[in-house]
């Protein structure tokens, strides 16, 4: 049967009304416009599917919630070695300091001066592991020192956030003194030489 015969038979208005039969919204769209539809949906999902959000911020201008962070006066050199200092008169021990910027130099690479201190007390620490291990992986106590845009931050984890992370519990006491011994190291007041060990008093920490 030849295409003329098909055609009458199924009658020309048919074929019209088979091109047409969603309505005018569905008429294809001239090569490379997308419709309304598309656009919607170009504008709302993802490649992987998932709903796009509100831009965030990211790099330095989005902090976790579990971070305390602190803006100080001196340099970033001056701050570790006062950090430093204050710890060489403590209970607590300076286990090591990572030099960021030093690192990334070794590479080729730049970075604003990063200096990363870990300082500990095993006499204060070794509890929280007994009660929960995993908070091993955030131990010792950590300051970062860095500069950002001229002005000197200190951060460090937030000893409560930490405990609802790792779901320690009965540990307020210690907690708070950790607490307050970081910000203590981090904004450069408080007398360490008196720092007790075991027996922590019940200080708040920041951000309670």
């Amino acid at each position: 049967m030849d295409r003329r015969t098909l055609l009458r038979l199924l009658g020309v208005g048919a074929v019209g009304g088979l091109a047409g039969c969603g309505g005018p919204e569905s008429q294809p769209s001239p090569t490379g416009t997308p419709t309304a539809t598309e656009m919607t949906q170009a504008d709302t999902t993802t490649t992987d599917g998932e709903q796009q959000t509100e831009e965030e911020p990211s790099g330095e201008g989005r902090m976790d919630p579990g971070l305390v962070t602190v803006t100080v006066d001196e340099s970033v050199d001056a701050t570790v070695q006062r950090i430093e200092s204050d710890v060489a008169g403590s209970p607590l021990t300076l286990l090591a300091t990572v030099d960021h910027a030093e690192n990334a130099a070794s590479v080729d690479r730049s970075l604003p001066p990063t200096r990363l201190l870990l300082v500990g007390n095993p006499d204060v620490g070794t509890p929280l592991m007994q009660d929960a291990r995993s908070v091993a992986i955030d131990l010792p106590q950590k300051l970062l020192v860095w500069d950002d845009g001229g002005q000197t931050k200190v951060t460090y984890n937030d000893p409560q956030y930490l405990a609802r992370r790792h779901g320690i519990e009965g540990e307020t006491q210690r907690l708070n003194r950790i607490g307050s011994v970081l910000n203590d190291l981090a904004t450069g007041t408080g007398n360490f030489g008196d720092t007790p060990t075991g027996t922590p008093t019940d200080t708040p920490s920041p951000g309670q």
